[in-house]
C-alpha cells in the first residue's frame, strides 16, 4: 500500500471514529428537540401568558414573512396552488369546550405541523439549491414553531399541572407519498397558509383566556 492510499485509509477510519462519537449527540437533540423539557408549574401565570402571546404573535409574523417568499419563489399562479385542497395537510381548526382543550388543540395542531414543515423543507432543497431563502426561512421557522409549541406546552402545565399531556404521533400518517413538482409547489403552500391561519387564531384564543385562565384555583374554577 503506497503512502497516499495508507493516507485516505487513515483519515476514513479517523472520519468514521468521529462520527460514531457525534452521532449519540446528535440523536440526544434530536430527541430533545422532540420532547417538551420545560417545566413551567412555578411560573407566574399572568407573565407566562403575556410571553406566550407575544411569541406567538413574532411566529405568526414570520410565517406570513415566509409564506411570501415562498410564493414569490413559485413563479406565477402561486395564489391558485396555495388554495387548493389537499387532505394530507394539518386543519387550522381549533376544537374543544373548555380552555384546557382549546389549548391542548393549539399544542397538537403545532406539534401537528412540524413534520410536515420538515417535510416541504427537504424539497425545497431538493427544488433549489440547498442554500435558498426559502429552505433556510424554514429551518429556522421549524426551530420558531417548537419553541411556540412549549410554550403552549407549559400554560397547559399551568391549567391542568397534574394531568399527563398526550403528545401527537412523531410521525403522523398524514405525510404525503411522492410528489410531482408541482404537487410539491402546492403542498408547500399550503402547509405555511394553513400554520399562519392556525397561529392568528391561536392568538385570539390567549387574547380570549386574559383575566380567566390566571384566576385564583381556589375559587374552584372550571377550565
Amino acid at each position: 500500500m503506497n503512502c497516499h492510499v495508507r493516507n485516505m485509509v487513515c483519515l476514513s477510519q479517523r472520519s468514521q471514529a468521529k462520527f460514531r462519537i457525534i452521532l449519540p449527540l446528535l440523536i440526544l437533540i434530536a430527541v430533545a428537540l422532540v420532547q417538551p423539557t420545560m417545566s413551567c408549574k412555578n411560573q407566574n401565570c399572568s407573565q407566562h401568558l403575556r410571553h406566550t402571546l407575544k411569541l406567538t404573535k413574532i411566529t405568526n409574523k414570520k410565517t406570513a414573512e415566509l409564506l411570501e417568499t415562498y410564493k414569490a419563489s413559485q413563479g406565477d399562479y402561486a395564489d391558485l396552488i396555495c388554495v387548493m385542497q389537499m387532505d394530507n395537510v394539518p386543519e387550522s381548526t381549533i376544537s374543544g369546550q373548555t380552555i384546557s382543550e382549546r389549548i391542548l388543540s393549539v399544542y397538537t395542531r403545532l406539534k401537528e405541523f412540524l413534520p410536515h414543515m420538515q417535510t416541504v423543507m427537504e424539497q425545497q432543497k431538493d427544488l433549489n439549491p440547498p442554500t435558498n431563502p426559502v429552505a433556510e426561512g424554514l429551518s429556522k421557522m421549524i426551530t420558531q414553531v417548537h419553541r411556540t409549541a412549549m410554550r403552549v406546552n407549559c400554560l397547559l402545565q399551568i391549567l391542568q399541572p397534574n394531568i399527563p399531556i398526550p403528545e401527537p404521533a412523531e410521525r403522523p400518517t398524514g405525510i404525503p407519498p411522492a410528489q410531482n413538482i408541482f404537487q410539491q409547489k402546492a403542498y408547500g403552500c399550503i402547509v405555511l397558509s394553513r400554520l399562519q391561519e392556525l397561529l392568528r387564531k391561536a392568538i385570539q384564543e390567549q387574547k380570549s383566556i386574559k383575566g380567566k385562565m390566571c384566576r385564583k384555583r381556589t375559587k374552584n374554577y372550571s377550565f
